[in-house]
């Protein structure tokens, strides 16, 4: 029975990822990015769908690949960046 245990905890920590307080979309986005499921603690979502489907067309979101949503996301962040430093030195 012991045994046992020991089998199903090495399971869980070798094959069960970690994806509390993730959304569907962004579980996704932790397959594709995270190759062990060790790893997967750590791991901290880029791309939030919520402002994707707001700012780019319903249809045109489900067209789009993960890579192209992450660049995108990638993207306003570092322009957002820009334009609230640039306001603070005016």
């Amino acid at each position: 029975m012991t045994r046992f245990c020991c089998v199903c905890v090495a399971f869980v920590y070798f094959c069960i990822y970690e994806t509390k307080g993730l959304s569907l979309e962004q579980v996704d986005e932790l397959y594709a990015k995270v190759s062990h499921a060790r790893n997967s603690p750590g791991f901290v979502p880029t791309v939030n769908f919520v402002d994707v489907k707001a700012e780019v067309g319903a249809g045109e979101a489900r067209r789009a690949t993960l890579a192209e949503l992450e660049q995108s996301a990638v993207r306003r962040k570092s322009s957002a960046g820009v334009h609230h430093e640039y306001s603070e030195k005016v």
